[in-house]
């Protein structure tokens, strides 16, 4: 993606949540902006609300919440 088709977003983080990022953005090799980039794309998923779902409705199930 060319660089004039990106915005540049300044973000301040708590340290503890910085460190999680950072920390899986090591354990998926990549940088931290890539990671932030992903999770965002995927909170913005269909696919990915809908498997948040289904394994929050699982979860209930074995536990004879519902």
């Amino acid at each position: 993606m060319p660089d004039t088709d990106q915005v540049k977003f300044v973000l301040r983080l708590p340290p503890t949540l910085h460190r999680k990022i950072k920390r899986r953005a090591r354990s998926n090799n990549t940088s931290m902006n890539k990671e932030i980039t992903n999770i965002l794309n995927e909170s913005f998923s269909n696919a990915s609300t809908d498997k948040m779902l289904s394994d929050l409705i699982s979860r209930l199930e074995q536990k004879k919440v519902i």
